[in-house]
């Protein structure tokens, strides 16, 4: 298949890259770096949201967005959110302006999104076949605009899928190596009280279940991208700390988190316990359901 990626250099891009090159199908990436082809990887630069190249003619079946600015990379100043917030906006209108223009229509588009969407609870289940209600704090409200901007895609007769992300789990990017630094250096613990949800997912998974989703079309809005096992902070830092064989009673008072990371504490405080109901009633098979397993392969 021919398939176009926005944000296919960041931490779950290049895994998603690295799978489908190796299933032998043509990529191309929208890209503001200058990079070199690769045999069936194609770069597009992609300089301005004014600047778009014209695809009118190339054949794609499907278009992945995973383009966003880091959310743990700075403070969240008002510029820093609205750079959050304009570089998910941007990059999905952009890309539709793009395939607008294709005399020939992707039949699927899979837009990054994430958990943050629902409100904090410790006693909510969030499935992904029922409505839920946005959380009306920052991460809320700005995966509504990332949601409802990428909705314009049905408009054309596309397939939508919205993957919601949860903690991904890889030891070359996201939030495990900040979490394995904690433990090495005697940190980590209990944050705040421990028991917020962390609903978790192996960074193969995620791919596998993209690659999952191209080929069953009866899944479409949004889906939950977590593994069915959700756990407490506090079982994710026993879990962790046994497997690095460092302590993992160590308390962090959540006034201590907030005045280290300010409205950024959100992303380790709250608590999200979603399931993920489509993938599961469609029988996907997780390599990594558990913890456990997920520890046993990322520290091993």
């Amino acid at each position: 298949m021919h398939i176009l990626l926005t944000g296919a250099t960041g931490f779950v891009g290049d895994h998603l890259v690295h799978e489908l090159e190796k299933s032998g199908h043509e990529i191309y990436i929208l890209t503001r770096q200058k990079l070199k082809n690769r045999a069936n990887v194609h770069y597009i630069e992609w300089l301005t949201s004014d600047k778009l190249p014209n695809l009118e003619d190339l054949p794609v079946d499907i278009c992945i967005n995973l383009a966003g600015a880091g959310l743990m990379d700075e403070k969240w100043s008002n510029e820093r959110k609205k750079v959050i917030v304009n570089s998910r906006i941007e990059a999905t209108s952009a890309l539709l302006s793009i395939v607008k223009k294709m005399k020939t229509k992707p039949k699927l588009w899979i837009n990054a999104s994430a958990i943050g969407a629902y409100t904090s609870s410790k006693s909510t289940i969030y499935l992904d076949t029922e409505e839920n209600a946005f959380a009306t704090n920052f991460l809320g409200k700005t995966v509504y605009e990332w949601e409802k901007t990428a909705s314009a895609a049905s408009e054309l007769g596309i397939r939508v899928v919205y993957a919601r992300f949860g903690l991904v789990l890889g030891t070359d990017g996201g939030s495990f190596p900040v979490f394995q630094k904690l433990f090495q250096t005697y940190t980590g613990g209990k944050l705040g009280s421990g028991r917020q949800w962390y609903s978790w997912i192996h960074v193969d998974d995620v791919v596998a279940a993209m690659l999952f989703i191209f080929d069953h079309e009866q899944i479409n809005g949004v889906v939950n991208f977590t593994a069915p096992h959700p756990v407490q902070e506090k079982k994710f830092a026993e879990r962790l700390g046994k497997k690095l064989h460092k302590p993992y009673n160590t308390p962090i008072p959540k006034r201590i988190i907030k005045l280290i990371l300010g409205e950024r504490a959100m992303t380790i405080l709250d608590s999200q316990r979603a399931y993920p109901e489509k993938l599961m009633s469609h029988h996907f098979e997780f390599q990594f359901e558990t913890l456990q397993e997920a520890l046993d392969d990322l520290v091993d």
